[in-house]
């Protein structure tokens, strides 16, 4: 072998491999373990070197090497050095990466300036004429279109297109107002986006001062507010202020009690939240701590045999009985809880099923029911059925509509 790999531990496989690789068989000479012989000087004192070609002790080996990545892409140049030495392979990996982190500083140069147009928060204008913004990845169904707006300041800007916008708008109280603004126009030299109330105001909305808030209404319900910001009135929206609202730290934190926050900042005084509003509910929590009473029986009267019959029907199911029945019906008498169960191909031979028990009844225990309890299921309030009750002097029961807690006795049992 040229080399003894194994005894190295710094090498990995696929260095082995390569180095494998790299020597190529088809130039050993003299069919000698992979070796070149070649004479050598010998540099003892006083002894000259030996003209016979016939020892061994006079030659030095050296290893054939041959580049693999030349061979493949360089034919005729792959001779006398290896992969890992070949300048070829190293320049074209040195372009390779020059041209990545060019990229890379090209994407960060763009980037930056990318992102302040997305942070600028829309502004609340009383003069402008229409809805404008800088930013086209905030606009909804857009639309190209041309045309030309003179600022104030006499510049003369280009609109490129227009479209809708979302703004989750904070409110003063925590919450957030979602509200869609329709016909937006974009012009990319814009500083701010604006707020047109002139196109607000042609719209039916209605506009409420107070201090250094604004308040933009639709009838009774406030779709956004503007706050003063310098010489003008910035609409905060929960992308540019999620950390100034107690309501979205609230969810955030997984609906976490007041009382804890407010415990948690007295521990962390570097926390960015803010204090909880004045009378300040969430809806959520409210709901999933509501508890609904148990259902009592209204009910005291003391019933004997067969005075009162629940019954229910269930099904159908995926899969038949072994006498291919999907249906089945359960008959249960009130004060002693007897259960009868009778199993059904179809729906619609429920009625059958309670002329068959009434006369079982009759004859088995010479009473005949004097009242059946069910739901309002259709199989149970067909013609024949009311017809049939009414020929026996039965009394039929329903249970109230979506309660299946006042028909209870049958659901459980089902």
């Amino acid at each position: 072998m040229i080399d003894n790999l194994p005894t190295k531990d710094s090498l990995l496989y696929a260095d082995d491999k390569q180095r494998l690789m790299d020597i190529d068989t088809s130039e050993i000479r003299d069919n000698s373990a992979l070796l070149v012989c070649k004479p050598s000087r010998n540099k003892k004192k006083g002894k000259k070197p030996s003209k016979s070609g016939n020892s061994n002790n006079s030659f030095s080996c050296s290893s054939s090497k041959t580049c693999t990545w030349c061979k493949k892409h360089n034919p005729g140049k792959s001779e006398g050095h290896t992969w890992n030495a070949c300048f070829r392979l190293q320049k074209m990996n040195k372009e390779k990466k020059e041209k990545e982190e060019k990229e890379k500083a090209k994407e960060a140069n763009v980037t930056p300036e990318e992102q302040k147009v997305r942070n600028k928060s829309f502004y609340f204008d009383t003069a402008c004429t229409s809805q404008m913004t800088p930013d086209a990845g905030r606009l909804l169904n857009y639309l190209v279109c041309g045309g030309f707006v003179t600022s104030s300041s006499q510049k003369s800007m280009e609109n490129v297109g227009k479209g809708d916008v979302v703004m989750d708008c904070v409110l003063r109280d925590g919450s957030v107002s979602s509200f869609c603004v329709r016909g937006v126009l974009h012009f990319p030299d814009l500083a701010h986006p604006l707020i047109s109330w002139r196109k607000l105001r042609e719209k039916g909305y209605t506009e409420f001062g107070e201090g250094d808030y604004i308040s933009i209404n639709k009838g009774t319900k406030v779709v956004f507010e503007a706050v003063c910001d310098g010489n003008l009135f910035k609409i905060p929206e929960t992308s540019h202020s999620a950390k100034i609202t107690y309501d979205l730290w609230h969810q955030a934190l997984g609906h976490l009690a007041p009382s804890t926050i407010d415990k948690s900042l007295q521990m962390y005084s570097d926390a960015n939240i803010p204090g909880k509003p004045s009378n300040y509910i969430c809806t959520w929590c409210v709901k999933s701590k509501m508890t609904r009473s148990p259902h009592t029986s209204t009910s005291k009267k003391e019933r004997k045999k067969l005075d009162l019959v629940h019954s229910d029907l269930s099904g159908p199911f995926p899969v038949p009985s072994y006498g291919n029945s999907l249906y089945y019906i359960t008959l249960i008498d009130d004060p002693t809880r007897v259960a009868w169960v009778r199993f059904m191909k179809q729906k619609s031979k429920t009625t059958k099923v309670v002329k068959d028990f009434v006369a079982e009844m009759e004859v088995q225990n010479h009473k005949t029911p004097a009242a059946f309890r069910t739901d309002n299921g259709g199989e149970f309030v067909t013609k024949h059925c009311k017809g049939f009750y009414s020929s026996k002097g039965i009394i039929h029961e329903f249970s109230p509509p979506y309660s299946p807690k006042s028909n209870r006795v049958a659901e459980r049992l089902n």
